[in-house]
């Protein structure tokens, strides 16, 4: 397949180098076109004698490549061109090598530069080059999208598809700096969100593309290989190589190049002046350049889309794009306001290291007196609670028997009706019958026992009236957080609690009552937010005209329109295992105190209880709060633990 592939190799590597003498017409010589080393001078005369004497001497310098028929195809037409267009001018070459081609012009100054477009871009930022004119072979349309890579694998590898599938293959390429051979590929899989560094196993860089690279992937040595557009054609053409063997993955489908490519394209061979090249020259080889017949396998167009090659380098960070290393002042630039926060906090630490050791001896003596006082608040903690706990099951007590006593008054009345009925129809009946009337007294008897101890407790209830006086909202709302604290369902669920009253927030009421009002509301939202940790549990108290609004809004989950019907009827529970006293309990203390309860939905989910109380003032006196305990309830009807529904 590969046809005597050493041989050709080396015929190739010679092409690049160097061509016929004779070739370059009587204004070139063989001292003319010799490679110059980069520490040769830029103007010897024992090598640069004109043999035509008062010719103007001008040097191109020409950036070798890995390319086929370089020397001989592309520079020595070009040369042969300017030589008769411009006989004034002795034209001399310099050939420069691509990895110091940037120092290399700097020392010796060369009038033009030949060479590929990416690195005649990286001149037109450290050198001010200026491009004049772009190579367009026959392969391209226009000079400007010409050069790109080919991904090749050989035709039998059937898994091989689409560059995805190279992705962990091993590869071979000509050099990590050639456009077509490396870079356009990098570009690419850097533009597809791809690593070019990560994403193949192995790069292996052979210097030619052929035979090295298409020779690796023929033998089985690689899984792919990269080379610039239009090689595989010509090697084909050539019969290097058999057509078939080798296919691209991914080709473009487009009009701008003959060949088939795997990347997008960028501009061929630049020629270009430096920015001290002089004007009248640069003109005159401009027209000579773009006036010149088309070659066999090239001609020249005007230059063009070298923005292209800088979005690649921008893309890989290459050139004038790559990072540059940090010195010490650029890090101190960079980082000083990170320094100058540190040495600010190394400061603040310090200074509070001494504020420390000095509120430490002040702190250790307070803390003495503050640890009885604790004691003492603790003691009266449990006071409060034992005395709330025992309200919270007498309220119960109290309250199930009074519901109980009311529901049974009722049917008890018809129980001992039906069994006067029941007597006077026995009087009537003849013979009389003794079982059935004593039966009957038996019953009677019974009911009217069950409708005393109904009347005995529903008295009990009522015995005690609850006496109202001017209380401070904001300090029930701050002793009953507090207290909710000790609770099952704070320890439980833990919400947090957010607390927002105003100062002077006076009603009419008992402040246990209203505080167990609380207690039942704060409770029946940690359940119902035993799942929310973003939303606080919300208790608010303020003054508006004459009322005084208490609210508590949980962020629950959001109800439906049965469930918040039934939470607004009385003795009914949207918690499947309550009972339903709770939010009766609720309001009743809401109505012992002439407040007004409004249930509404709370956004995004959950619900806000709202009352409204009366606002009153400190100078109340004591018949004003008697006539308003027409209104209340007995402290007896008062449940705070029946809230848990």
């Amino acid at each position: 397949m590969l046809q005597k592939s050493a041989l050709i190799a080396a015929l190739l590597s010679a092409l690049c180098l160097t061509g016929p003498s004779e070739a370059l017409g009587p204004q070139f010589d063989s001292a003319a076109t010799r490679t110059v080393p980069a520490s040769y001078p830029a103007k010897n005369p024992s090598l640069d004698a004109d043999p035509n004497e008062g010719a103007k001497e001008v040097t191109i310098g020409a950036i070798n490549v890995n390319e086929p028929g370089y020397r001989s195809e592309f520079i020595s037409p070009t040369l042969i061109q300017l030589s008769r267009a411009l006989p004034a001018y002795h034209f001399r070459v310099l050939e420069i090598p691509a990895y110091q081609s940037a120092s290399v012009i700097a020392g010796h100054r060369p009038d033009f530069v030949i060479g590929p477009s990416d690195i005649f871009y990286t001149l037109t930022n450290s050198l001010g080059a200026q491009a004049l004119a772009t190579r367009k072979t026959v392969w391209a349309k226009d000079g400007g999208y010409s050069v790109g890579s080919a991904v090749v694998v050989r035709s039998d590898r059937k898994d091989l598809d689409s560059i995805k599938d190279l992705k962990g293959k091993s590869v071979a390429a000509s050099l990590p700096d050639s456009l077509g051979g490396w870079l356009a590929l990098a570009g690419y899989l850097k533009q597809s969100g791809y690593d070019p560094n990560a994403f193949f196993s192995r790069v292996s860089y052979r210097t030619f593309e052929y035979p090295d690279v298409m020779e690796n992937v023929v033998d089985g040595k690689t899984d792919a290989g990269v080379l610039t557009a239009c090689e595989l054609e010509a090697a084909e053409n050539a019969g290097l190589i058999e057509k078939g063997v080798l296919r691209v993955v991914s080709p473009h489908a487009d009009s701008l190049l003959q060949c088939r490519h795997t990347t997008a394209l960028y501009p061929d061979n630049v020629f270009g002046a430096l920015n001290f090249t002089r004007p009248e020259l640069v003109k005159a080889v401009s027209v000579a350049l773009l006036t010149m017949p088309d070659q066999r396998s090239f001609s020249w167009q005007v230059a063009g889309q070298l923005n292209t090659v800088g979005d690649l380098y921008k893309t890989l960070g290459m050139g004038p794009f790559a990072p540059k290393p940090l010195t010490f002042k650029d890090v101190l630039i960079k980082y000083r306001w990170i320094f100058a926060g540190v040495a600010l906090l190394i400061f603040i630490l310090v200074m509070n290291e001494m504020r420390l050791r000095t509120l430490v001896r002040k702190r250790t003596s307070d803390l003495t007196a503050a640890l009885s006082d604790n004691e003492r608040l603790a003691e009266n903690e449990r006071e409060a609670r034992t005395k709330l706990s025992v309200l919270e099951r007498n309220s119960l007590v109290s309250h199930l028997s009074s519901m109980i006593a009311h529901e049974l008054k009722q049917p008890l009345a018809t129980i001992m009706n039906y069994c006067e009925v029941m007597s006077l129809t026995l009087e009537d009946l003849t013979p009389s019958n003794p079982t059935l009337e004593k039966a009957t007294d038996a019953v009677n008897r019974e009911a009217h026992r069950i409708t005393d101890i109904v009347d005995r407790v529903r008295g009990y209830a009522r015995e005690k009236k609850s006496a109202h006086k001017p209380v401070d909202l904001t300090a029930v709302v701050t002793a009953a957080a507090e207290n909710f604290r000790h609770y099952e369902e704070y320890r439980k669920y833990s919400p947090e609690l957010l607390i927002s009253a105003v100062p002077g927030a006076l009603v009419s009421g008992d402040p246990l009552e209203l505080e167990i009002l609380l207690i039942n509301l704060m409770k029946n939202a940690a359940r119902a937010m035993k799942s929310e940790t973003r939303r606080p549990l919300q208790v608010s108290v303020r003054t508006v005209d004459q009322y005084v609004f208490l609210t508590v809004e949980d962020a629950g989950p959001k109800l439906d329109d049965k469930d918040f019907r039934r939470l607004t009827e009385a003795s009914d529970s949207t918690d499947p295992a309550g009972l339903g006293l709770g939010l009766g309990i609720v309001r009743g203390i809401a109505d012992a105190h002439g407040a007004l309860m409004t249930v509404k939905h709370a956004e995004p989910h959950g619900v806000i209880f709202e009352f409204r109380f009366d606002r009153v003032n400190e100078t109340s006196t004591d018949s004003s709060d008697s006539g308003s305990q027409n209104n209340t309830t007995t402290t007896s009807d008062i449940h705070k633990g029946a809230a848990d529904e």
